[in-house]
This record gives C-alpha cells, sequence and structure tokens, in this order.
C-alpha cells in the first residue's frame, strides 16, 4: 500500500510523509504502524497498517485535482442555506465534509467558512473548524506543489479571492 516517503493525507490532521514502517508489540501481538510526520504542529502519528484504508489514509491527490480544488474556492455557495441550519448540526455538517477526507468536500467547509467570517465574526468553534480546513488544504497543497507554507497559503488566498 504505502512505503516509507509516501506523501499523505490523513483526514482531520492534512498531508504528512510516511517517516517509517515500525512493528510494535502489544498484548503480545506484533503489529505494523505507518509514523506519519505531520507538516504542521511539529507532530508524529502512528496509524496501525491494518486500520489505514478505515482510517481515511490517502495519497495525496495529482496537480489536476488541484484546479477542481480552486474552482470549489471560487464558487460563490449558498450561505444563507447553510445559516439556516442551527450551529450544533452546521458543525456536524461540517466535521462530516472534513472526515471524509476527500480534498473538494474540505475545500467547500473552507469556503463556507471564509465567507461566513468575512459577513460576520463567526463563533469560536467555526473559527476552529476554519482554521482546521485550512491547515488540511494547506499542507496537501504543500506536498502536490512542493512548496512551503507562506507559498501554499497564498495559492488559497488567491483562489478564494477570484
Amino acid at each position: 500500500m504505502f512505503t516509507t516517503g509516501d506523501r499523505v493525507v490523513y483526514p482531520l490532521h492534512g498531508g504528512a510523509i510516511i517517516e517509517d514502517i515500525e512493528k510494535l508489540e502489544q498484548n503480545g501481538t506484533t503489529q505494523e504502524y505507518f509514523v506519519l510526520r505531520m507538516l504542521f504542529e511539529n507532530m508524529t502519528v502512528s496509524l496501525p497498517v491494518c486500520n489505514a484504508e478505515k482510517l481515511g489514509l490517502r495519497p495525496i491527490v495529482d496537480v489536476d485535482k488541484l484546479q477542481e480544488v480552486a474552482k470549489v474556492l471560487q464558487e460563490k455557495p449558498d450561505v444563507q442555506k447553510v445559516k439556516q441550519i442551527s450551529w450544533n448540526k452546521r458543525f456536524h455538517y461540517y466535521m462530516d465534509k472534513i472526515k471524509s477526507g476527500q480534498i473538494l468536500e474540505v475545500a467547500w467547509v473552507f469556503k463556507v467558512l471564509t465567507i461566513l467570517d468575512q459577513e460576520k465574526n463567526i463563533s469560536v468553534g467555526e473559527r476552529r473548524l476554519l482554521h482546521n480546513a485550512k491547515q488540511i488544504l494547506q499542507s496537501e497543497i504543500m506536498l502536490v506543489q512542493k512548496v512551503d507554507a507562506n507559498k501554499a497559503e497564498a495559492w488559497l488566498d488567491i483562489a478564494v479571492a477570484k
């Protein structure tokens, strides 16, 4: 499936590089783990190899897919419709999209929350989701385009502004 050095995306955390595949023993059972170095927050995550697919670990998208992301970020979603949903349901709706690990879903959440933030100050919870969605997108852009965080953020800013 994946090997050391692969660039991957882990839902809720974003882009990562597989630094190692290590065997750990627990309760007499040996299991392999991917050791992921996340691009943000100086964090490593160990993920059981046998659960990687179920947990949503996937390869990064290709450059062509970023054009689709740009289109999503340039669209004008119906935020009035979203505003009519209660905060609790809206939060779960956003989280389901982010947890899907699908870059277009994360881009949609980022775009909607960006628009809502520009219209009015969004809640602390929504601001946290906005930050999380941005980091997930930014980290994958970093891996796909082989750029640093600042260039990936600039790419996002330009795409949203169009």
